[in-house]
Protein backbone atom coordinates (compact mmCIF):
# COMPACT_ATOMS: atom_id res chain seq x y z
CA UNK A 1 0.00 0.00 0.00
CA UNK A 2 1.21 3.48 -0.82
CA UNK A 3 1.66 5.95 2.04
CA UNK A 4 2.04 9.69 2.47
CA UNK A 5 3.52 11.39 5.53
CA UNK A 6 1.54 14.40 6.69
CA UNK A 7 2.53 16.68 9.55
CA UNK A 8 0.26 17.03 12.54
CA UNK A 9 -2.27 18.52 13.05
CA UNK A 10 -3.12 18.04 9.36
CA UNK A 11 -2.92 14.23 9.65
CA UNK A 12 -5.53 14.48 12.46
CA UNK A 13 -7.69 16.64 10.20
CA UNK A 14 -7.59 13.99 7.45
CA UNK A 15 -8.32 11.13 9.84
CA UNK A 16 -10.96 12.84 12.00
CA UNK A 17 -11.67 16.40 10.91
CA UNK A 18 -13.11 16.14 7.41
CA UNK A 19 -9.98 17.28 5.53
CA UNK A 20 -10.67 15.91 2.06
CA UNK A 21 -7.82 17.58 0.14
CA UNK A 22 -4.11 17.18 0.75
CA UNK A 23 -2.14 19.98 -0.93
CA UNK A 24 1.29 19.22 -2.35
CA UNK A 25 3.76 21.03 -4.56
CA UNK A 26 3.97 17.89 -6.72
CA UNK A 27 1.43 15.65 -8.39
CA UNK A 28 1.24 11.92 -8.87
CA UNK A 29 -0.52 9.60 -11.25
CA UNK A 30 -1.46 7.39 -8.32
CA UNK A 31 -5.09 6.56 -7.55
CA UNK A 32 -6.24 4.09 -4.92
CA UNK A 33 -5.72 3.33 -1.24
CA UNK A 34 -3.35 5.60 0.64
CA UNK A 35 -2.08 5.18 4.19
CA UNK A 36 -2.01 8.51 6.04
CA UNK A 37 1.16 8.60 8.12
CA UNK A 38 1.33 11.20 10.90
CA UNK A 39 4.84 12.56 10.59
CA UNK A 40 7.12 13.23 13.52
CA UNK A 41 7.19 16.97 12.86
CA UNK A 42 4.55 19.42 14.03
CA UNK A 43 3.25 22.11 11.68
CA UNK A 44 2.92 25.25 13.79
CA UNK A 45 0.87 26.96 11.07
CA UNK A 46 -1.63 24.11 11.37
CA UNK A 47 -2.00 24.82 15.09
CA UNK A 48 -3.63 28.15 14.26
CA UNK A 49 -5.22 27.21 10.92
CA UNK A 50 -8.88 28.27 11.13
CA UNK A 51 -9.94 25.17 9.17
CA UNK A 52 -8.23 22.94 11.76
CA UNK A 53 -9.80 24.88 14.63
CA UNK A 54 -13.26 24.63 13.03
CA UNK A 55 -12.79 20.87 12.58
CA UNK A 56 -11.57 20.61 16.17
CA UNK A 57 -14.66 22.46 17.38
CA UNK A 58 -16.91 20.20 15.29
CA UNK A 59 -15.19 16.83 15.78
CA UNK A 60 -12.75 17.27 18.68
CA UNK A 61 -15.09 15.97 21.37
CA UNK A 62 -14.56 12.44 19.98
CA UNK A 63 -11.33 12.32 21.98
CA UNK A 64 -10.89 11.54 25.65
CA UNK A 65 -9.43 13.71 26.97
CA UNK A 66 -10.51 16.36 24.45
CA UNK A 67 -7.79 18.01 22.38
CA UNK A 68 -6.60 21.17 24.08
CA UNK A 69 -6.19 24.72 22.82
CA UNK A 70 -4.46 27.79 24.22
CA UNK A 71 -6.18 31.17 24.08
CA UNK A 72 -3.92 33.71 22.36
CA UNK A 73 -6.31 36.66 22.54
CA UNK A 74 -10.00 37.52 22.54
CA UNK A 75 -10.66 35.64 19.28
CA UNK A 76 -7.46 33.68 18.63
CA UNK A 77 -6.61 30.18 19.80
CA UNK A 78 -3.89 27.65 19.04
CA UNK A 79 -4.05 23.87 19.17
CA UNK A 80 -1.54 22.62 21.73
CA UNK A 81 1.13 20.11 20.85
CA UNK A 82 0.93 18.19 24.08
CA UNK A 83 1.34 14.60 23.02
CA UNK A 84 -2.35 13.96 22.37
CA UNK A 85 -1.90 13.77 18.61
CA UNK A 86 -0.06 10.71 17.32
CA UNK A 87 3.28 11.17 15.58
CA UNK A 88 5.36 8.61 13.72
CA UNK A 89 2.51 6.23 12.86
CA UNK A 90 -0.13 5.38 10.28
CA UNK A 91 -3.40 6.86 11.56
CA UNK A 92 -5.85 6.35 8.67
CA UNK A 93 -6.38 5.01 5.18
CA UNK A 94 -8.04 7.05 2.44
CA UNK A 95 -8.66 6.54 -1.24
CA UNK A 96 -6.96 8.96 -3.64
CA UNK A 97 -9.70 9.76 -6.11
CA UNK A 98 -8.00 12.47 -8.13
CA UNK A 99 -4.84 14.56 -8.24
CA UNK A 100 -5.19 17.87 -10.08
CA UNK A 101 -3.32 21.13 -10.28
CA UNK A 102 -4.98 23.65 -8.04
CA UNK A 103 -6.45 26.20 -10.38
CA UNK A 104 -9.92 27.64 -10.53
CA UNK A 105 -12.28 25.25 -12.22
CA UNK A 106 -10.40 22.07 -11.39
CA UNK A 107 -13.45 20.74 -9.54
CA UNK A 108 -11.95 20.87 -6.06
CA UNK A 109 -14.28 23.19 -4.19
CA UNK A 110 -13.21 22.09 -0.72
CA UNK A 111 -12.22 24.72 1.85
CA UNK A 112 -8.99 22.71 2.23
CA UNK A 113 -7.70 23.53 -1.27
CA UNK A 114 -4.76 25.88 -1.75
CA UNK A 115 -4.59 27.58 -5.14
CA UNK A 116 -1.42 26.81 -7.09
CA UNK A 117 -0.83 23.48 -5.32
CA UNK A 118 -1.68 19.98 -6.49
CA UNK A 119 -4.88 18.79 -4.84
CA UNK A 120 -4.93 15.16 -3.74
CA UNK A 121 -8.68 14.51 -3.41
CA UNK A 122 -9.24 12.00 -0.59
CA UNK A 123 -12.38 9.91 -0.18
CA UNK A 124 -13.56 7.06 2.06
CA UNK A 125 -11.25 8.00 4.94
CA UNK A 126 -11.06 5.28 7.58
CA UNK A 127 -9.28 6.21 10.84
CA UNK A 128 -7.44 3.32 12.44
CA UNK A 129 -8.55 2.26 15.92
CA UNK A 130 -4.90 2.06 16.99
CA UNK A 131 -2.09 3.97 15.26
CA UNK A 132 0.50 1.68 13.67
CA UNK A 133 4.05 2.90 14.44
CA UNK A 134 6.19 3.37 11.38
CA UNK A 135 9.00 5.62 10.23
CA UNK A 136 7.82 8.07 7.57
CA UNK A 137 9.47 9.16 4.35
CA UNK A 138 9.28 12.00 1.87
CA UNK A 139 7.14 11.62 -1.21
CA UNK A 140 4.82 8.74 -1.98
CA UNK A 141 6.22 5.56 -0.47
CA UNK A 142 5.38 1.91 0.16
CA UNK A 143 4.42 0.72 3.64
CA UNK A 144 6.67 -2.00 5.06
CA UNK A 145 4.98 -5.41 4.83
CA UNK A 146 4.47 -5.81 8.59
CA UNK A 147 2.91 -2.33 8.91
CA UNK A 148 0.64 -2.95 5.92
CA UNK A 149 -0.48 -6.27 7.43
CA UNK A 150 -1.45 -4.54 10.70
CA UNK A 151 -3.25 -1.74 8.86
CA UNK A 152 -5.19 -4.24 6.72
CA UNK A 153 -6.06 -6.28 9.81
CA UNK A 154 -7.56 -3.21 11.50
CA UNK A 155 -9.53 -2.28 8.38
CA UNK A 156 -10.90 -5.82 8.07
CA UNK A 157 -11.94 -5.86 11.74
CA UNK A 158 -13.63 -2.46 11.41
CA UNK A 159 -15.48 -3.63 8.30
CA UNK A 160 -16.59 -6.81 10.07
CA UNK A 161 -17.81 -4.85 13.10
CA UNK A 162 -19.67 -2.40 10.86
CA UNK A 163 -21.39 -5.33 9.15
CA UNK A 164 -22.47 -6.77 12.49
CA UNK A 165 -24.11 -3.52 13.60
CA UNK A 166 -26.10 -2.96 10.42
Amino acid sequence: MKALSVRQPYAWAIAHGGKDIENRSWGAGYRGPLAIHAGARWDEDGATDKRILRALHQFGDRFTPPLRVERLGPTAVRLLRDGQLTAGAVVAVARVELVCIGQRGCGCDSPWTVQGQYHWRLRDVQPLSAPVPCKGRLGLWDLPDDVEAEVMSQLALASQQAGETS
